[in-house]
């Protein structure tokens, strides 16, 4: 079972980077996953980027201006890495990138269920960027300081990934519940060829679950099926006298109903499957 390269650690601030140039869009749409060359002005729609195996680098949200400045914003992790990678895949093209991250508190708000918000803008700026349905990330410009993030317990209840935690260089789209915001029918980018072989050679085996027990929350985060490695805890939090975590779990294990156990030898007295979304395209 492989172990992300980089552990979890405590975010600095959000990012928040205001892409100019006629290619901007276009550069974007080329090295993420989600279509974006059609992406109108004063709406939003978040997308990932992948190394060349499929697996999760960053997942922002993209924010097109009304003034025609790209937006990208994430809450959940600082902003160093994120512009390297897309100063990397810049060549002749227009465009430039400025880091406006400490302009800006990045707030992951909670909203009712149901279609995700429209995105808004005042001045330029972004206000709010919906992430997913009932989920957004709010900025307050000229207000520097560390995001305010989703609680631990209430985003592992949801399900909802986090840098460092699923989006990892551990994991692809589709093992953490993020298939859908893959599309599969806009041409080459970064990773998309080995994505494409895990849809048509059906070989996704690792699938996110909601997992949870009594007692002192985990101190490692392997996952066992008797003696056989079976997974990896993602996200841990304590609830009440015991904990819940969210972990990516070989399907195997799963499907043959095999006890899970913690590093530690204690048996995980619940495991919730999650649904499962599609890529967009064809799938």
């Amino acid at each position: 079972m492989e172990v992300p390269s980089t552990p979890p650690t405590r975010v600095g601030p959000g990012a928040v980077l205001r892409l100019e140039g006629r290619d901007a869009l276009a550069v974007l749409h080329r090295i993420s996953t989600a279509f974006l060359e059609d992406l109108p002005r004063g709406e939003a729609r978040t997308t990932l980027f992948c190394d060349f195996r499929g697996r999760l680098l960053h997942r922002v949200v993209v924010g097109h201006a009304p003034d025609g400045a790209i937006w990208l914003v994430r809450a959940d992790a600082p902003a160093d890495a994120l512009i390297a990678f897309v100063d990397r895949h810049v060549f002749r093209e227009d465009v430039a990138i400025r880091d406006e991250s400490a302009a800006f508190a990045v707030r992951e708000m909670v909203e009712s269920a149901g279609a995700p918000s429209p995105a808004r803008f005042a001045d330029g700026r972004p206000v709010r960027l919906p992430v997913s349905a009932g989920f957004s990330l709010a900025l307050e410009p000229d207000l520097p300081g560390r995001p305010e993030l989703e609680p631990e317990t209430q985003r592992i209840r949801a399900a909802r990934p986090r840098h460092g935690h699923e989006v990892t260089n551990a994991f692809t789209p589709f093992e953490v519940g993020l298939a859908h915001e893959v599309h599969l029918d806009k041409g080459c980018f970064t990773g998309q060829e080995a994505l494409m072989r895990l849809i048509t050679y059906r070989s996704i085996r690792r699938r996110l679950v909601r997992v949870s027990g009594p007692g002192a929350v985990p101190a490692g985060a392997l996952v066992r099926a008797g003696d056989d490695p079976a997974g990896l805890l993602t996200s841990v939090a304590a609830e009440g006298d015991g904990w819940m975590a969210l972990a990516v779990v070989k399907r195997q294990e799963l499907d043959a109903e095999r006890e899970l156990r913690l590093e530690d030898g204690r048996a995980i007295e619940s495991v919730d499957l999650l649904p499962e979304s599609a890529p967009l395209g064809r799938a």
